[in-house]
């Protein structure tokens, strides 16, 4: 064999976010994955299959403390971009960034067609295009970061096997990311009720805030019911009382999580 140890490669993955969120002013980093942040780019990138680790971040620092919270919106772009380095080496913002800047460049190949990889973003003129991609400055929020808790917080997600708690996190990151748009606040309660009912089936998870328990009694016991009442609620709940909803809901993860 030709190749040595040196030679090998691995394969990144990197998801770019948009300045319709809201992000910390400081970069996080746990065992997979790290959310780097600068002036030009907000942007995370694993080694492992980012869809798998995505939503497990995004949750951990979302419910790491009432502020965060309160303040953080995570509006990640679709697309997923591919990055090789050597296996000596690290993957860092400048990286990513000279990666970005070389496809911007350079075409690549898909379904039998040359596709210039950042013109995907084309479609999102204006205030949704990050820096490096021409667009607005990002909106930050300047807090200090514990991340030993979000550290913590993953890692004990990372140990759980529940299917529902998983489903019941990507629907309040989800939830999060439909706030950022005012016209889809509906959405944005749909979503949040879902991961509350789901998060009723969790074992162990008590969800035992007085606006909580109310808000889980008016849904229905079965699958019928549960849509038309999410459909009714979504249109009921306003923004202040969503926040309020949202908040608490990410207090209960983070106790549960921490009381494991």
């Amino acid at each position: 064999m030709a190749s040595s140890y040196s030679q090998r490669q691995i394969q990144y993955q990197y998801r770019l976010m948009s300045p319709m969120g809201v992000y910390p002013k400081s970069t996080i980093s746990v065992d997979e994955a790290t959310l780097f942040v600068d002036d030009d780019l907000v942007v995370l990138s694993s080694t492992d299959d980012l869809d798998g680790v995505e939503i497990y971040v995004k949750a951990s620092i979302l419910i790491s403390n009432q502020q965060l919270s309160d303040n953080l919106r995570f509006y990640a772009f679709p697309y997923l971009h591919q990055l090789d380095s050597e296996i000596k080496s690290s993957v860092d913002m400048v990286t990513i960034k000279s990666d970005i800047q070389m496809k911007r460049k350079q075409h690549f190949r898909s379904k039998g067609g040359t596709v210039p990889e950042f013109d995907w973003y084309e479609n999102a003129k204006g205030a949704s295009l990050p820096p490096i991609l021409g667009g607005a400055p990002y909106h930050w929020l300047q807090t200090d970061i514990d991340e030993s808790i979000i550290r913590n917080l993953y890692n004990r997600l990372k140990q759980q096997r529940c299917s529902r708690l998983r489903a019941a996190l990507t629907a309040l990151v989800g939830s999060n990311q439909m706030s950022c748009h005012f016209q889809f606040h509906q959405q944005a309660v749909g979503l949040l009720l879902d991961a509350l009912r789901l998060a009723q089936e969790v074992e162990g998870l008590h969800l035992d805030r007085a606006q909580i328990k109310t808000i889980l009694s008016q849904l229905g016991d079965s699958a019928d019911d549960y849509l038309i009442s999410r459909q009714q609620m979504a249109q009921k709940v306003g923004p202040i009382d969503y926040h309020r909803l949202f908040v608490q809901t990410c207090t209960q993860f983070r106790k549960y999580l921490l009381d494991q």
